[in-house]
C-alpha cells in the first residue's frame, strides 16, 4: 500500500472478559502514532459466565470442537456485539467510518498452547469484513506459534514505538490477568510473560466479595502480607522457567494458592497482590542492563496497593503509569492490535525471536478482504 499513513480501529477484549476496548489510531504501523479515540464497552454478566464457561471447557477437555452449538452461537452473540458496537462508536464520534482503512478484532481467546500451536478467539472476521467492506486483521497469534514462539507477547513492537527514549532503558510492565514485560533500548526489544498479574486477585474478589476486581485495590490496602504463603508460591514452578515464555489465565487456579481459612480474606487478597508485585519485581534480575524507567500499563495500574508494592521493593529506575506518557493504561492492547493491523496490511513484522521466541520474525495477523 502507497499511503504514508492509515486509520486503524483496534478492538481487543482481555482475559478479564469484562468488555471490548475500541482505539481508533493514525500511524504509519512504525514511529508515527496518533490516538483518536478510545472507548470502553462491557459485557452482561450473563455472557461473561457463558465465555468464562467455555474457556473451562475447552481448557479440561481434549475435544478444542470450534463446531460445537455452543462455541458457535457464544461467536455469534460476540460477533453481533462488536457489530453493534463498531455502529454506536462511529455514531457517537464526529469521524467518518469511510476514512477507516483496516479493522483489527483480536477476538476473546478461548484457549491458548504455544506446545501445541494453537490459539483460538471468538469473533467472525468474515462477517465484519463483509457488512463493513473493510478489510479485516484477525488470528494474530498462529503465525508466530507456527515459527516456534510462544504466541505472546505481540505487542512489544507498539510499546517501542511509543515509549522509546534515547539513551535509556525502559522496562513496560502490562498488568492484564496475566502480567508481561516489554524492555525497550537502542539494542534490544526484550519481551515475556511474566505470571499471574491480576488474574487470581480477581477470582478471589468474586469469590470472596461478589465483585469482579479490587477497585482502586481498596480492599487489599487495609489487609496484611503473610509472610509463610509469600515464601509458599515463592518455590511454584512457573518463576523458574526460562524467558520468553507464555501463559494463560486458566494455568493459575485459586484453588492452588488459597488452601485453608486460617487467614482473614483480607489479608489473603493482601498477600495476592504482593505477591503479583513481587513476581514483576524478579524480572529486573533477568535483564542484559539496569532499568531507567519503568512504565506501568493495563487494568493493573490503577491497583494502588499493587503501584505502592511495586515503588517499595524495585531498586533500581523510576515508576511511571503509561499516564505519564498519555497513553490511557486501559487501552494500550486495543490500540497495539490497532497499530500491528497496520503493520500486517503494509506486509511489516510484528513478531520477533526477541520477543516471543520464535525460530524467526513474522507478520501478525491474517488479512479478510472484502468481496
Amino acid at each position: 500500500m502507497k499511503k504514508k499513513e492509515f486509520y486503524s480501529l483496534g478492538i481487543m477484549s482481555g482475559t478479564s472478559v469484562d468488555g471490548l476496548d475500541f482505539s481508533l489510531i493514525k500511524s504509519n504501523g512504525e514511529k508515527n502514532v496518533e490516538i483518536i479515540k478510545n472507548k470502553f464497552f462491557e459485557f452482561e454478566i450473563n455472557f461473561r459466565k457463558q465465555v468464562f464457561a467455555l474457556i473451562d471447557e475447552f481448557n479440561t477437555r481434549s475435544n478444542k470442537n470450534t463446531n460445537s452449538k455452543k462455541f458457535k452461537n457464544l461467536d455469534k452473540q460476540f460477533t453481533n456485539f462488536v457489530y453493534d458496537k463498531i455502529n454506536l462508536f462511529f455514531k457517537e464520534l464526529d469521524f467518518s467510518f469511510e476514512k477507516i482503512d483496516v479493522i483489527g478484532i483480536h477476538g476473546n481467546t478461548i484457549y491458548h498452547s504455544a506446545k501445541k500451536k494453537i490459539s483460538i478467539q471468538i469473533g467472525n472476521p468474515n462477517f465484519l469484513t463483509q457488512k463493513f467492506k473493510k478489510p479485516v486483521v484477525y488470528n494474530f497469534r498462529e503465525n508466530d506459534l507456527l515459527c516456534g514462539g510462544q504466541g505472546a507477547p505481540l505487542v512489544p513492537i507498539f510499546h517501542k514505538s511509543i515509549f522509546y527514549s534515547k539513551n535509556k532503558n525502559v522496562l513496560v510492565i502490562n498488568i492484564g490477568g496475566i502480567s508481561n514485560f516489554t524492555f525497550i533500548n537502542e539494542i534490544k526489544l526484550l519481551s515475556s510473560d511474566i505470571g499471574p498479574g491480576n488474574v487470581l486477585l480477581d477470582k478471589f474478589c468474586e469469590v470472596y466479595y461478589n465483585k469482579f476486581f479490587d477497585i482502586d485495590g481498596k480492599i487489599s490496602s487495609s489487609g496484611k502480607v503473610i509472610p509463610e504463603l509469600i515464601k509458599e508460591w515463592s518455590k511454584k514452578k512457573f518463576l523458574n522457567l526460562p524467558y520468553p515464555k507464555s501463559f494463560d489465565n486458566f494455568e493459575f487456579q485459586l484453588k492452588d494458592y488459597i488452601k485453608s481459612n486460617d487467614f482473614s480474606k483480607t489479608d489473603l487478597l493482601r498477600t495476592l497482590t504482593y505477591f503479583s508485585a513481587l513476581i514483576i519485581k524478579r524480572v529486573e534480575t533477568f535483564l542484559p542492563d539496569s532499568v531507567d524507567e519503568w512504565i506501568i500499563c493495563g487494568g493493573g495500574s490503577k491497583n494502588l496497593t499493587l503501584l505502592s508494592d511495586l515503588r517499595k521493593i524495585v531498586k533500581k529506575g523510576k515508576i511511571f503509569t503509561s499516564d505519564n506518557f498519555g497513553f490511557d493504561p486501559s487501552f494500550i492492547e486495543s490500540q497495539a492490535f490497532a497499530y500491528i493491523s497496520i503493520r500486517t496490511i503494509k506486509n511489516l513484522k510484528s513478531s520477533f525471536p526477541e520477543t516471543t521466541g520464535a525460530l524467526k520474525s513474522s507478520i501478525s495477523g491474517k488479512i479478510m478482504l472484502p468481496k
